[in-house]
């Protein structure tokens, strides 16, 4: 029913996604769900020296800071992958608590992840707060700092923007807006007619702005995976026998690596 010149256009990538049914839905929540499945279970924070800061580095409440950039960012990308939203002229109380719950997940996801990695490599303000060493070559670290400025930067460019297209006036005249009513046919609140084109460029422009920032997210693990000196680690081909290490009868111990011996005898036999 609307001019079809000016197709709707979402002002965020969850609006976009936010019907789990639909392809978008389906991918989005797929990518979102293993990439966050993997950072968690990857215990980078402790793991990796050039994001590992310790344990006696503390946040607040007595929490570490590697156990806030472990747990926070990567349960707040689970959550707002899982709970969606509907754009907010459909959306019913029920709705409401859900788009609540997923700006949690948002704020856990980016700003927590930020706040984590600014105080880790000394970004801006946190230089001054930072009383630990990371193990990090000093073009990485500026690398990292380049990437936490365009989050910074992009970040607050879409809270402004989504700031503007929700408060409408004295910013936007509603009668430009989005117009959502009935609809003969269609049960519920549909969109009636889309925005002029000075609403859809800010539109789009919060949207992009996302994008970016999410962008400039990934390429932050990316580079401290680059960097890392673990991923060169050449690990050993074949474990060692613990139980011979550990058991406390030197008897025991000389007949466990005996068998051990003659184990690998066997199997070098059989691969001959």
């Amino acid at each position: 029913p609307f001019n079809p010149t000016r197709g709707y256009s979402p002002a965020t990538v969850s609006e976009m996604v936010h019907d789990p049914a639909k392809p978008e839905g389906k991918v989005f929540f797929a990518f979102c769900f293993i990439g966050a499945t993997f950072i968690f279970f990857s215990w980078y924070p402790t793991q990796l020296r050039n994001a590992y800061i310790g344990d006696d580095a503390l946040a607040c409440f007595g929490l570490s800071w590697i156990s806030i950039r472990q747990f926070i960012p990567a349960s707040g990308m689970m959550l707002l992958s899982i709970v969606t939203v509907v754009p907010s002229a459909q959306a019913a109380v029920t709705d409401e608590i859900c788009v609540g719950l997923h700006l949690l997940g948002a704020c856990m996801l980016f700003v927590g992840y930020f706040i984590a990695e600014a105080h880790c490599v000394g970004w801006g303000f946190f230089k001054s707060y930072v009383g630990h060493q990371v193990h990090e070559s000093d073009s990485a670290l500026r690398q990292r700092a380049f990437c936490l400025t365009l989050i910074a930067v992009f970040y607050t460019i879409f809270i402004v923007l989504q700031v503007v297209l929700s408060v409408g006036k004295p910013f936007i005249n509603p009668e430009d807006a989005d117009k959502w009513g009935e609809l003969e046919g269609h049960p519920g609140i549909q969109l009636v007619d889309t925005a002029h084109w000075h609403v859809k460029l800010l539109k789009v422009a919060s949207y992009g702005s996302e994008v970016i920032c999410g962008i400039c997210l990934i390429l932050s693990h990316l580079i401290i995976w680059y960097h890392c000196e673990e991923r060169h680690y050449d690990l050993p081909e074949e474990l060692d026998n613990l139980c011979s290490k550990l058991v406390s009868d030197p008897e025991k111990r000389r007949k466990l690596a005996a068998e051990e011996e003659e184990y690998g005898e066997d199997s070098e036999d059989e691969f001959d």
